[in-house]
């Protein structure tokens, strides 16, 4: 069984990890294809959601 230290260092790393994915979405929402505009989109916001989910407890603590 993981310790909570390993726990929340999975979190730590998985919201760096959206977090630069956010950024990537943000950069495909930028390109202008007519497309697949609703699709980038979709996923920055898909992205976003699970940023809010995986903020780390030091981080949370500040934010409230």
């Amino acid at each position: 069984m993981r310790n909570v230290q390993d726990a929340a260092d999975e979190t730590a790393r998985d919201h760096r990890i959206l977090s630069r994915m956010l950024a990537d979405a943000d950069a495909l929402c930028q390109c202008g294809d007519a497309l697949l505009n609703g699709q980038y989109r979709h996923l920055r916001g898909r992205i976003a959601a699970l940023l809010d989910i995986t903020i780390p407890a030091g981080d949370a603590e500040t934010a409230a």
